[in-house]
Parts: C-alpha cells; sequence; structure tokens
C-alpha cells in the first residue's frame, strides 16, 4: 500500500517537473522531457533496482515525467497548422487578385 501512495505522489512531482521544464525549455520542453525520461527509464530498468522502485520510480515519476502523447499532439497540431495556414494564405491572395 506504501509504494502505491509513494508511486502516486512520484507521479505528480514527475509531473510538475515536466511543467517546470516545460516552460524553461519552450518550445522544445516536451522533446527534453521525453528524451531525459527515455534515458531514464533504460538506466531504472536497466539498473535492475527492484520491483518497489520501479514502480515508483518508472511508473510514477516517469509516468507524469513523459508526455510521448502530448508530443504527437503537438506535431499534430504544427502539421495542421502549416497545411491550414497554406491554404488560408492561398485562399486570400486568390480573393485579392479578383479584387
Amino acid at each position: 500500500m506504501i509504494a502505491w501512495v509513494a508511486m502516486t505522489v512520484a507521479g505528480s512531482i514527475g509531473a510538475l517537473a515536466r511543467w517546470r521544464v516545460g516552460l524553461l525549455l519552450a518550445p522544445r520542453g516536451t522533446l527534453a522531457v521525453n528524451l531525459t525520461g527515455a534515458f531514464v527509464a533504460g538506466v531504472v530498468t536497466g539498473a535492475d533496482v527492484g520491483s518497489t522502485v520501479l514502480l515508483i520510480a518508472g511508473t510514477g515519476f516517469l509516468g507524469g515525467y513523459t508526455t510521448f502523447s502530448t508530443w504527437m499532439v503537438e506535431r499534430t497540431y504544427l502539421a495542421v497548422s502549416i497545411v491550414a495556414g497554406l491554404a488560408l494564405a492561398t485562399a486570400g491572395y486568390a480573393l485579392g487578385s479578383l479584387l
């Protein structure tokens, strides 16, 4: 039971760390978080730290810290912004040419 509580607290700390890194390294914060999180996950797994530490550090802290799904959403938003921006600029140019 204590390990589950520690995992929850570690997840909260990981989320706060992700938020802080995102502020410090914007707009590359998500990438930095995911790369460092992947590295730490490899270290924790490779070190064979035991199931309790893996639960707290891996699932808890790194689960709250890394944001792979957020990174994918941000990339999709960027792609849509570029495509829609170019399409609307072209439409605006076409309309302007008619005036």
